[in-house]
C-alpha cells in the first residue's frame, strides 16, 4: 500500500502547506482512499501540488469528530461533487456532536460542521463496516492498556452537560492486501496498543505495519506526554513484529524518542512525502 501524505503538522518544503491536521491517501492494488482531511482546505493544494487529483479517490474517511481531521470535509464536498462517481464518505455515529477542547473551566469547540451531517455523501458508520477489497472499518471498545493522557483535555457535550469524550465517534481502517495486515488510524485516542490489539483480533494474524498518529501530544495544552510513558510504548513496539509510521499527534519530541527505541522500525512522515508500506 502506498501513503501519500497530503497534510501533516509539518512539512521540509516550501512548496506544500503544514498545518495541525492529518490527510492521507492510500492505494492499494484496487482502491484510492481519502483517510482524513486535514482542519481546512489545505489539503487540496497540497494535493494540486503532488499532481493528484482527490476526486479519483473512490472512498473517503472520516477518523473521527474532531476538526483537525474533517475540518476540510466542506472544501472536498465542494471540490468533488461534479465529479463522475463522487466517493462516499464514511464518518462514525456521533462524529458531527459537539466536541470541545481545553477544561471544563474553559474549552473551545473542536468538532465537525453539523450541517454537513445530512449530506447525501455522509454514510454514518457502526462498529465494523466492510468497504470490500480487503479493507475494513472497525470501531474501538476498550482494552487492557491505558488511554493517551492527553485525552482529559477533550470533552463532548451530552443532554447540555460537558461530559469527557468517550471516543464513540473514533474508527480504523484495516486493510488486507498480498497477505499483509496494515492498521491506519487518525488520532489514536483509544489508545494504539488497544486499538492494534482489536486490529489482530479482527485480523486473526499480527499487523505488519501500522500507520497512526499515536496522540501524545496535547497542542491545546502546550504537553507532551512524559519520557517515561514514551519510552514504555517503545518498550511494547519493539516486542512486536511490526513496522510503525507516524505523524502528527505523536509529535516530534516523543518521536525522537521512539525513533531511539525503534531505530528504523519507526518513520516520521511530514507533508508531501510518499512510502510504499
Amino acid at each position: 500500500m502506498k501513503v501519500t501524505v497530503l497534510l501533516e503538522n509539518a512539512t521540509p518544503s516550501s512548496r506544500f502547506i503544514a498545518k495541525h491536521g492529518l490527510s492521507l491517501l492510500l492505494e492499494t492494488g484496487s482502491r484510492r482512499i481519502l483517510f482524513d482531511m486535514g482542519p481546512d482546505e489545505s489539503f487540496l493544494h497540497n494535493a494540486r501540488v503532488l499532481g493528484i487529483d482527490v476526486a479519483t479517490a473512490d472512498t473517503a474517511v472520516i477518523s473521527h469528530g474532531h476538526y483537525d481531521h474533517g475540518g476540510g470535509l466542506a472544501a472536498y464536498l465542494d471540490a468533488t461533487g461534479n465529479a463522475d462517481a463522487p466517493a462516499p464518505v464514511y464518518v462514525r455515529e456521533h462524529a458531527f456532536d459537539e466536541h470541545l477542547s481545553g477544561t471544563l473551566e474553559s474549552c473551545h469547540p473542536c468538532g465537525l460542521d453539523p450541517a454537513l451531517a445530512s449530506d447525501a455523501r455522509i454514510v454514518p458508520t457502526g462498529e465494523l463496516r466492510a468497504l470490500g477489497d480487503g479493507l475494513l472499518l472497525f470501531a474501538h471498545a476498550g482494552g487492557d492498556h491505558p488511554l493517551p493522557s492527553a485525552n482529559r483535555r477533550l470533552f463532548a457535550r451530552r443532554d447540555g452537560e460537558l461530559v469527557p469524550d468517550t471516543f464513540s465517534h473514533e474508527q480504523s481502517l484495516l486493510v488486507h492486501e498480498g497477505g499483509r495486515y496494515i492498521l491506519v488510524s487518525g488520532c489514536s485516542h483509544a489508545g494504539i496498543l488497544n486499538i492494534m490489539a482489536r486490529a489482530e483480533t479482527l485480523a486473526g494474524a499480527p499487523l505488519d505495519a501500522v500507520v497512526a498518529g499515536f496522540h501524545l501530544t496535547a497542542p491545546s495544552a502546550g504537553t507532551v506526554a512524559d519520557a517515561e510513558t514514551v519510552r514504555l510504548l517503545a518498550r511494547e513496539f519493539a516486542s512486536l513484529g511490526t513496522r510503525f509510521y507516524t505523524f502528527h499527534c505523536t509529535g516530534l519530541d516523543a518521536y525522537g524518542i521512539l525513533r531511539d527505541g525503534l531505530g528504523d522500525r519507526v518513520r516520521y512522515l511530514y507533508t508531501g512525502c510518499s512510502v510504499t508500506v
